[in-house]
C-alpha cells in the first residue's frame, strides 16, 4: 500500500539502477493484504468483474478473445494498483476509482501487444529469453499508468530497473501465483462444497465429458450442482488471491519506483 513507509516521490530509472533497492516481499504481501482488508467489497467486486469478463470473451471470439482476455487481465491488475495507490489509509473506493482513463487503456492494449509478442519470440528462442522479458516487464503496465510513459519506454524501463534484482521480482511474481492458486483451492473447500451440497438437490448428474472445457475421455458422472458450487467457490477464492496480489504488486510499484505526483494527488 502506498503509505509513507513505501511511497516517495518518483525516481528515475537511472537513480534507481545507480541506488538500487530491495525486494520486500513480505512487506508488500502484508500491505496488498491490508488494503483489501479495508476494502474487500469494492477489491473483490471489481476483481471478478474483470475475472468474469476475461473469461467469457474468448468464449464469444476464440482467436481475438484470447487477446482480449490477457488485456482485461492486465487492466484489472493495473487498477487494482490504481485504488491502492488513491486511498493508501483505506477506505471505501468507488468502482470508477480501480479504472484507469481510456488514453491509458489504449497505451495498456499496446503494451500488452507489444510485450506479448517480444514473449513469444523470447520463448521460441529456447524459453530462457521469453522467461526473463516475462518477469522483466512486470512493472510495464504501472509505469505507463503512475507516469503516462510511452510504450517502448516503459518495456525497457520496467526490464532494466527488473533486471538488477531479477530473482527477487520473480520471487514477488511466484507469490502472487501461488496467492491465487492457493485462494482458489480454499475458495472451493470452503465455498465450494457447502454450496454445491446445497445444489446438488437441484441439478441433474451429468457426464464430464459433456462440460466445457472437459477433459475427452473421463467418462467421469458428478452432479452438476456440486461442479457448480466449487467452480464458483473457487472463483471467488482466486478473486481474492487476485486482488491481494494486484494490491501487492502496487504496493511494490510506489516502494520501488515512487509514485508521481498525480498519483499521490489522487491519494
Amino acid at each position: 500500500m502506498a503509505d509513507d513507509s513505501t511511497a516517495s516521490c518518483a525516481r528515475s530509472i537511472d537513480d534507481i539502477l545507480a541506488r538500487g533497492y530491495t525486494v520486500k516481499t513480505v512487506e508488500y504481501l502484508r500491505q496488498g493484504w491490508d488494503a483489501f482488508a479495508n476494502n474487500p467489497v469494492g477489491f473483490l467486486g471489481f476483481t471478478l468483474a474483470l475475472t468474469f469478463a476475461s473469461q467469457a470473451v474468448p468464449l464469444l471470439m476464440p482467436v481475438v478473445g484470447q487477446v482480449l482476455s490477457i488485456v482485461l487481465q492486465v487492466v484489472m491488475f493495473a487498477g487494482l494498483a490504481i485504488a491502492t495507490w488513491k486511498h493508501p489509509g483505506g477506505g471505501n473506493a468507488a468502482f470508477g476509482d480501480f479504472f484507469p482513463d481510456w488514453t491509458t487503456t489504449v497505451q495498456l492494449v499496446w503494451c500488452t501487444i507489444i510485450g506479448l509478442l517480444l514473449i513469444v519470440i523470447g520463448f521460441a528462442f529456447l524459453v530462457l529469453p521469453g522467461i526473463y522479458l516475462l518477469v522483466g516487464y512486470t512493472f510495464s503496465y504501472l509505469l505507463i499508468v503512475d507516469r503516462r510513459m510511452g510504450v517502448w519506454q516503459a518495456l525497457e524501463g520496467s526490464r532494466r530497473v527488473v533486471n538488477q534484482h531479477w530473482w527477487g521480482i520473480c520471487g514477488l511474481t511466484l507469490v502472487m501465483l501461488l496467492l491465487i492458486g492457493v485462494g482458489g483451492i480454499i475458495g472451493a473447500g470452503v465455498l465450494g462444497v457447502p454450496i454445491g451440497y446445497g445444489l446438488s438437490g437441484v441439478f441433474p448428474e451429468v457426464n464430464l465429458d459433456e462440460l466445457p472445457f472437459a477433459v475427452p475421455g473421463m467418462d467421469l458422472t458428478v452432479n452438476l450442482g456440486v461442479v457448480i458450487g466449487v467452480v464458483s467457490g473457487m472463483m471467488v477464492g482466486g478473486a481474492v488471491g487476485v486482488a491481494v496480489s494486484g494490491s501487492m504488486l502496487g504496493a511494490a510499484y510506489a516502494d520501488i519506483f515512487g509514485l508521481a505526483a498525480s498519483s499521490q494527488a489522487h491519494s
